[in-house]
């Protein structure tokens, strides 16, 4: 993200909601909901708020507003003031899996105005996937980030209270005792003003009377005594009531001119694992489904299984309203041919697929006022496997979908997407997508998209290595050609580009006919536009404010933006294309919980995955990890001293690391992993939280910073003292035995034998090389508070005549062809090149050393192959000590690249000191482009 930090993007648009009972206007965006919603980041809290956090994997991205407070501790709470009236409340929330991942459950204390009322069960069984697509339960399946990142975090938990609690009301949620998880997560509390019961509709037959009798305690299965009753009624041309109370279903119930109703969705519970109403595709009609809830126990997607969605099938003249979906495959997944299907007021939440998927056939049908939130793919969408047809998303709210779109037309024809509040796109998606793609029925007729909201949507996609945009559309099976008219759309606080164009992945194609007018870009991480395909787009009454990088990124074959007028704050020229070369450092799990851990014995490790997502390598420093944990090598993907953003091997792209834990004592340890890099944000961090099962918070003496990198120093000299402090927040004294170093490292230090409680004390290190080449070492601090010494990683490189400074050096370039990234440079093969665009000289490229040392030479390189005829290449070399003031350190000459000496040049430089040097090419006699595949420094 360039331009925009993440608290700008968030301070541009309110969460969500309208008071309970307030209706929406017709041009207010979103659901008119009967909750009203309070973000735990803004209540009063003593617990610690998870800052913005756009990287999935992380607490932060998955929640509503990019923000949660976290609890760890007795005596932690998050309280909320209530505003309106309420006697209900949903909180979404997150808890720690098991390491087995069959999920932990535990107590979170409920407290009104200073009362304990009650303990919540919380449980993280129905949330946390990991592995790739479709996901899995097992914790082990961790790797690739293109493919497998943990995921899934929040699950939702209600209650009602005894009584209405009126506006000013203080609810706590508190960790006591006997709340055991190490940690808690509270997102979101919506608390509602629920009104009484419903009576049975008049003709209606009770399901618990005779002779159904069903059971609505949940003890016994009651499927069979509903599937009776709606048989009765459907005879009979009436309806079924299901009255307050829990009803046990084991399978799917089929329906047809019947009604179900229900005494609310607070009062009547259907549960089970394949608690779902199905419609026979061509059969079912006249049905309606009001006022209930249905809560299945489903923790594992399996897209051949279609017994364990909410609605399944077919439903022809229906209306589906009031109904609360929690916890299910898919809330619905409707098949054509179906007409007049109307979904309304529905609350569809933490889903392991999509919300409501209108999947072909679907004519005339629409979801309103609807609010989706959690679903594990697109919260809504039209999928034209066969035609939809005259179909409308209107007035919804979607929030966090954990992969793909909040809202997504695949295909189909006259199709609307209007007045929706969608926010907070986790991953591979936008907040509004149309795209020929999954095979379905191209696009055609006119699609209207208009009047809707769109917050912090569009995010970073792990498998393309840029971000998608806020709307984005995408011809992938064919051409769109389609008329889509995109008018009075408000898009706020994108993390990267507001409207996207996508053809060029996958035999992608044009898209033409795409009309976007009087629409509003309020913060946008990018670029207004990033086009990568052909055809075009008309465009007029854009105004944009808060523009990260610029107006246009153009990657396209010819996309062309036919501007009208009113286009304001930003310009279709110049354009750019070039994504980040580089970015921070993406490490998930974001938190590692190290649960049921024995005091006094290291568990068994836990792997934590670093990613590179920017274009050019990334230099690691030394990853190190706070007091009672420890970082041990992985033996599969092995992190190294780089990450090469072109190389997706070992270590490639991404690595891993070991970390174990050591309980010092009982209760919870938090710690921090620490990951310096080269890129911007450096150093990444990750939460790391031990516990034995008890809730005192332990505070072990720290080290800060984790790790010292000492860069290039002469072989027998040494360098400048680098200081850590040493820290002890807890309320006793710690008794330091030792402090020591090992390698070429030496240490002096202020600490003394006891630091008091609340104390630091100072630790310098100097490096004095004995040889060429890495030298690493380490600063370790035996002490009384941890079962193994805190401490620092400590690298530096012993410098000789022969030492090539660009070695694991950070290489950049002003351009390079497709398939020959600059780190082709210094990745020790010369048979691999950096090549630049062409016909576009000046070109450059160069190395960032990492700290400033002399140089006194360069050796260049083009691959050795007879293939490549000689050919003088026109450059320059310049240094720098910032990266922004340059000094000629070789004026431009011809330099010659003859393949029978190797094809290799070197340049004596003057004796200079510099962080950065960089080559300037203005000509080759071999090729229109400059060409380098070695690039190496020497002092």
């Amino acid at each position: 993200m360039a331009g925009v930090t993440a608290a700008a993007l968030l301070a541009a648009a309110p969460l969500l909601a309208l008071p309970a009972g307030q209706a929406a206007a017709a041009t207010v965006p979103g659901a008119s909901v009967p909750f009203t919603e309070y973000l735990a980041a803004s209540a009063s809290t003593n617990g610690s708020v998870l800052a913005p956090d756009y990287t999935y994997g992380s607490l932060a991205s998955e929640a509503t507003g990019r923000q949660a407070v976290q609890l760890v501790g007795q005596g932690k709470y998050v309280q909320f003031t209530l505003t309106a009236p309420a006697n209900a409340v949903d909180f979404h929330y997150a808890i720690p899996d098991s390491l087995d991942g069959t999920g932990l459950t535990a107590p979170l204390s409920l407290y009104v105005n200073g009362t304990k009322t009650q303990d919540l069960q919380l449980t993280s069984q129905d949330s946390w996937l990991y592995g790739a697509y479709t996901f899995t339960n097992n914790p082990g399946d961790v790797g690739d980030p293109q493919s497998a990142v943990p995921h899934d975090f929040y699950n939702d938990v209600r209650t009602m209270f005894p009584s209405v609690l009126p506006a000013g009301t203080v609810v706590k949620l508190q960790v006591d005792a006997g709340d055991t998880a190490p940690w808690y997560v509270v997102n979101t509390a919506d608390f509602e003003n629920v009104a009484a019961p419903l009576p049975k509709p008049a003709g209606y037959l009770d399901v618990t009377a005779a002779p159904y009798n069903a059971d609505p305690t949940g003890v016994t299965d009651a499927t069979a005594a509903v599937t009776q009753a709606i048989s009765d009624a459907e005879a009979a041309g009436t309806g079924v009531y299901l009255p307050k109370g829990l009803f046990k279903i084991s399978s799917p119930i089929g329906l047809n001119k019947v009604g179900v109703a229900g005494a609310g969705e607070w009062y009547t519970e259907l549960t089970g694992h394949n608690v779902e109403f199905y419609g026979n595709v061509g059969q079912t009609t006249d049905v309606t489904v009001h006022d209930l809830s249905m809560f299945g126990n489903v923790n594992t997607r399996d897209d051949s299984d279609g017994t364990v969605n909410g609605f399944n099938g077919g439903f022809n003249n229906t209306t589906i309203s009031n109904v609360w979906i929690q916890n299910e495959k898919v809330g619905a997944w409707v098949v054509g041919a179906t007409t007049n299907l109307k979904f309304q007021n529905m609350r569809i939440q933490d889903t392991l697929a999509d919300g409501i998927n209108f999947d072909g056939g679907v004519t005339d049908s629409s979801v309103s006022n609807s609010f989706l939130r959690n679903t594990q793919d697109d919260g809504l969408a039209m999928w034209s496997s066969t035609n939809d047809s005259g179909d409308t998303f209107d007035h919804d709210t979607v929030d966090s979908p954990g992969l793909a779109n909040n809202i997504a037309l695949y295909g189909g024809s006259d199709n609307s997407v209007t007045n929706n509040l969608v926010q907070d796109t986790v991953t591979r998606g936008g907040g509004i997508h149309v795209g020929n793609r999954f095979g379905a029925a191209a696009l055609a007729g006119t699609t209207t998209i208009s009047g809707n909201k769109l917050v912090r949507t569009g995010q970073f996609d792990p498998g393309w290595d840029y971000g998608v945009g806020a709307m984005w559309f995408f011809a992938l099976d064919s051409a769109m050609s389609g008329t889509i008219n995109v008018t009075g759309n408000e898009i706020d606080s994108s993390p990267y580009e507001a409207f996207q164009f996508e053809g060029t992945l996958e035999g992608g194609k044009a898209i033409t006919g795409v009309n976007i007018s009087n629409d509003t870009v309020n913060g946008v991480g990018t670029y207004v536009f990033q086009d990568q395909t052909s055809g075009s787009a008309s465009v007029s009454g854009v105004t944009a404010t808060g523009v990260g990088v610029g107006g246009v990124e153009d990657c396209s074959s010819g996309f062309a933006l036919n501007l009208g007028s009113g286009n304001t704050g930003w310009s279709a020229t110049p354009s750019t294309c070039g994504f980040p070369s580089s970015a921070p450092l993406a490490a998930f799990p974001s938190t590692v919980t190290f649960e049921n851990a024995a005091v006094g014995s290291a568990t068994p490790v836990q792997k934590v995955t670093i990613y590179n997502t920017a274009r050019a390598a990334a230099a690691l420093g030394g990853i190190s990890a706070s007091g009672g944990f420890t970082v041990t090598k992985d033996a599969s993907h092995p992190c190294g001293s780089s990450l090469d953003a072109a190389n997706d091997t070992d270590p490639g792209i991404w690595c891993q690391i070991d970390v174990s834990y050591t309980a010092p004592t009982s209760g919870i340890t938090t710690g921090t992993l620490t990951i310096p890099s080269s890129e911007p944000g450096s150093p990444t961090t990750v939460q790391l939280v031990g516990s034995d099962g008890g809730t005192t918070v332990h505070t072990p003496v720290s080290v800060s910073p984790g790790s010292l990198a000492f860069g290039d120093e002469a072989v027998g000299s040494t360098t400048a003292a680098q200081t850590v402090t040493v820290s002890n927040p807890g309320a006793s004294a710690a008794t330091l035995s030792s402090v020591t170093t090992s390698g070429p490292y030496a240490q002096t230090n202020t600490c003394g034998a006891t630091l008091a409680a609340g104390a630091s004390c100072k630790v310098s290190v100097t490096f004095t090389p004995t040889a060429g080449g890495a030298q690493n070492g380490s600063l370790a601090i035996a002490n009384s508070t941890t079962s193994t010494p805190v401490g620092a990683t400590l690298t530096g490189t012993g410098v000789t005549g022969t030492t090539n400074l660009a070695s694991g050096a950070v290489l950049t370039a002003s351009s390079s062809a497709g398939g020959f990234p600059v780190s082709n440079a210094n990745d020790s093969d010369t048979s691999s090149y950096w090549e630049s665009a062409q016909n576009a000289f000046p070109q450059w490229a160069q190395a960032d050393l990492g700290s400033d040392v002399q140089i006194g030479s360069v050796t260049l390189d083009v691959p050795p192959s007879s293939a490549w005829n000689t050919r003088t290449q026109t450059l320059s070399v310049s240094g720098s000590t910032d990266g922004s003031t340059w000094t000629t350190l070789k004026a431009a000459a011809g330099y010659t690249f003859d393949p029978s000496t190797g094809n290799t040049v070197t340049i004596t430089l003057p004796k200079s000191t510099v962080r950065y040097v960089r080559l300037t090419f203005t000509a080759n006699t071999g090729w229109p482009a400059a060409q380098l595949s070695d690039f190496q420094i020497y002092p």
